[in-house]
């Protein structure tokens, strides 16, 4: 069996395009070591082309969003290679959310990350798409300052996959992090995190506060990929300064204690976020009205499914003022979207095409109109 070129070490020509860096070379320029990671011997040079998404529309019936879920649910993720750029940036932004929920005392600047890729090169196009993968996350970590600790690659005869992982920076701090705000001066981590299952209190709030600013497009979704769609286009993900700002809000209301349950959005995204924090006897009730009037998007089959990086937190009534102030204070979207209900697992969805302000507006106006009416 002939032996495998470097994936890392070659250089790579796309679309008959020779790239600049090898990708040890892109992922070397943002990791923690000083000196970069030895050459193997056998390099040479690897020619690809881009996967094009397909140019179709997708129609989704909402009347099957339950149907849609027990997919989402029962699918095992693949990489989607039309896609593997922002894919790459949504998988590092929900790894760092993850690390989130974790008890101590931290912040973004002080988590370092580890990437893995295994990878299958038998396909036209996967390794212009390994090649993206890399140039993506570099990008993405090198504007949310933080860094590689390692990196790694393997060639693979089955699906291809993507794993990151974070962790407390356990080596030197690097000196352009040194007089950052993102960093803390003794930073703890703890084994245990926040509870994943909501709390039965049916007063307490479910708050949606997306991560991105990016639009709700299936492309490159768990549901495209369960459902077979040619979703034509991605969430963006690529609005890093936004990231931060929710992370350090999000964050600190995590250490004062004011979240008591919480999920991070990633595959299958918020239904499939919301479904896991129910259980046998907890579901939970929500409205869409004000989400789908914020965003512009009338589809809440995209609103429900799509992938954009995010969480999902619950908040006891009383903290809500609290709350609300501490991300207006940082210009941080959220969206309340309904309350626990003790009882069943069952997540029931309303989608009004009236705000909630709207519909308070119409109940008080029904009101003074009955009261005109003795």
């Amino acid at each position: 069996m002939k032996e495998k070129i470097s994936a890392l070490h070659s250089k790579y020509i796309i679309d008959g395009v020779q790239q600049d860096l090898t990708p040890a070379q892109v992922l070397d320029s943002v990791s923690l070591s000083a000196s970069p990671s030895p050459v193997p011997d056998l390099i040479g040079k690897i020619v690809d082309e881009t996967l094009e998404p397909s140019l179709g529309g997708v129609e989704l019936d909402t009347s099957r969003i339950d149907k849609y879920l027990s997919m989402v649910i029962r699918t095992s993720r693949k990489v989607p290679m039309q896609f593997a750029d922002s894919f790459t940036r949504a998988r590092i932004e929900t790894t760092l959310l993850d690390c989130i929920w974790r008890l101590g005392n931290f912040r973004l600047g002080d988590l370092e990350l580890k990437a893995d890729w295994e990878w299958n090169d038998s396909v036209i196009g996967n390794m212009a798409a390994f090649y993206a993968s890399v140039d993506a996350a570099a990008e993405l970590v090198d504007a949310l300052q933080v860094k590689f600790s390692e990196y790694s690659f393997e060639y693979t005869k089955g699906a291809s996959r993507l794993d990151f992982g974070a962790e407390l920076r356990q080596g030197p701090e690097p000196e352009e992090l040194a007089e950052t705000h993102y960093t803390t001066p003794s930073p703890r981590m703890g084994a245990a995190s926040l509870p994943s299952t909501l709390v039965a209190d049916p007063k307490s709030w479910i708050v949606y506060i997306p991560f991105d600013t990016s639009l709700y497009r299936l492309g490159g979704s768990l549901l495209s990929q369960a459902a077979k769609l040619e979703a034509p286009v991605a969430p963006s993900v690529n609005d890093p300064d936004y990231f931060i700002d929710c992370y350090e809000v999000v964050r600190e209301l995590v250490e004062d204690g004011v979240v008591i349950s919480a999920a991070t959005i990633k595959d299958g995204g918020l239904l499939a976020a919301l479904k896991s924090m129910t259980g046998s006897r907890i579901g939970a009730s929500i409205e869409l009205s004000d989400l789908r009037a914020a965003t512009g998007e009338d589809d809440i089959v995209r609103l429900l499914f799509a992938e954009v990086p995010g969480a999902l937190i619950q908040i006891r009534d009383i903290d809500f003022d609290y709350m609300d102030a501490e991300l207006l204070l940082q210009d941080v979207a959220f969206y309340p979207l309904g309350h626990p209900v003790p009882g069943s697992g069952a997540v029931r969805v309303h989608a009004s095409t009236k705000t909630g302000i709207q519909n308070i507006l119409d109940s008080l106006l029904m009101y003074q109109g009955a009261e005109g009416e003795d």
